[in-house]
């Protein structure tokens, strides 16, 4: 008790040290919580779907920017699946405006193919597939 007694002392006798203590550790756990939160969500957890270690991406080339397939190519690969259990598509994410009871909200879309969620095996967040 006496030891604390003394620190308390210690910190009243310098607010500025104590200040800058504070300050600097309240930076530092909340620079680790946000880069542990991050590293959590992107690495370490694995995705919401059925099996992810079975999910795959077929590519033409090394690099996955901008590589659209036609809607040809894509029924190939969905009507000749020996090696998998479902194919899907999807286009494209953006940003549209949405206005539902008067309220006008802003949110991501995507065009994606009819055996999306069967596929992945999730059901949609709202409505119906």
């Amino acid at each position: 008790m006496r030891d604390l007694r003394l620190a308390v002392r210690a910190l009243r006798a310098t607010p500025v040290v104590t200040g800058v203590a504070i300050v600097s550790l309240a930076l530092g756990i909340g620079a680790n919580t946000a880069i542990f939160s991050l590293i959590n969500s992107l690495l370490l957890r694995s995705l919401p779907i059925t099996d992810p270690p079975r999910l795959v991406t077929l590519s033409t080339g090394p690099s996955l920017n901008e590589q659209l397939y036609s809607y040809n190519v894509f029924d190939q690969i969905r009507q000749h699946r020996e090696s998998f259990d479902g194919a899907l598509a999807w286009m494209g994410l953006a940003t549209v405006t949405m206005t539902h009871d008067g309220e006008t909200e802003i949110v991501t879309d995507a065009f994606v193919s009819g055996d999306y969620f069967t596929t992945l095996g999730v059901p949609a967040l709202l409505g119906r597939t």
